[in-house]
């Protein structure tokens, strides 16, 4: 595996606090993405917009992994699309994979792999409603972008992502996420081998004890990155790695450059 440092991404939905200037006790996942959909598609958007790939763009990232509450396919306008186009081009930004959830209906999956075109993002990392395979697999060849099923509560093992898969392993893999192995007591490097070429893209996460999803800068909790780092490289991984980190009371910024740091440090050796 070569990675280059436009292979490294910075995850938009490390700021799942912002919106709420860390301040939501306790801490409800869906409040702050609603609060977030909420302050990125009203008047203030291109100021936000702004504001989040200045900082990133700042910590030294080229490339973003952008969530889907920060411009999301039910309520995005054209103009908002285009718009991010331009904010993006303007910090020498661009989008590797479109993460999160991909709705409920064909209606909200269809538009979730439009707008995942219209930003240049070849993967779509997350998940959807199981009903809706078939047609995300249609989606998948007629847009050519990947659908990665992450390992999240309800598909935290690799045996359950492969069942996932199926056999459309030409446009459906996983995106390994590193902190939710952990979470599950899972070894999330030798999820890496088991996975294989399945593995389309990488959440690098790490979190402070299993069993709870308390996140930290890479080398600060119990993820061996530079294990899960030789296993990709182990079954020739060349996509993305997506550093995220997503502190619920606090501003993620000096951890995520911290853990920059680091990566590129590991990559090294």
């Amino acid at each position: 595996m070569q990675v280059i440092e436009d292979k490294i991404s910075f995850v938009t939905a490390n700021f799942v606090g912002r919106a709420l200037d860390y301040s939501l006790k306790p801490f409800n996942w869906g409040e702050a993405d609603e609060a977030t959909q909420h302050l990125f598609h009203g008047d203030s958007f291109e100021e936000e917009f702004s504001e989040i790939m200045r900082i990133i763009s700042d910590a030294g990232f080229k490339t973003i992994e952008l969530w889907v509450a920060h411009l999301n396919y039910n309520r995005a306008t054209q103009e908002q699309i285009q718009k991010a186009k331009q904010i993006l081009k303007s910090f020498n930004l661009s989008v590797c994979s479109y993460a999160g959830g991909f709705g409920n209906s064909e209606e909200e999956v269809e538009k979730s792999f439009q707008l995942a075109q219209a930003m240049g993002a070849k993967v779509l990392a997350g998940s959807l409603n199981e009903k809706l395979l078939e047609k995300a697999y249609s989606l998948c060849q007629e847009h050519k972008i990947r659908l990665a099923f992450e390992n999240h509560p309800d598909r935290e093992t690799p045996e359950k992502i492969k069942e996932l898969i199926g056999d459309r392993e030409d446009w459906f893999g996983a995106c390994v996420d590193t902190g939710w192995f952990a979470t599950f007591n899972i070894d999330a490097s030798e999820a890496v081998r088991e996975l294989g070429k399945s593995v389309f893209h990488v959440h690098l996460k790490d979190i402070k004890a299993a069993g709870a999803h308390e996140t930290c800068a890479l080398g600060d909790g119990i993820v061996n990155i530079p294990a899960v780092i030789s296993a990709l490289r182990e079954i020739g991984y060349d996509g993305y790695l997506s550093i995220e980190h997503e502190p619920e009371y606090h501003d993620p910024m000096q951890d995520i450059k911290k853990s920059l740091s680091r990566l590129r440090e590991w990559l090294r050796e």
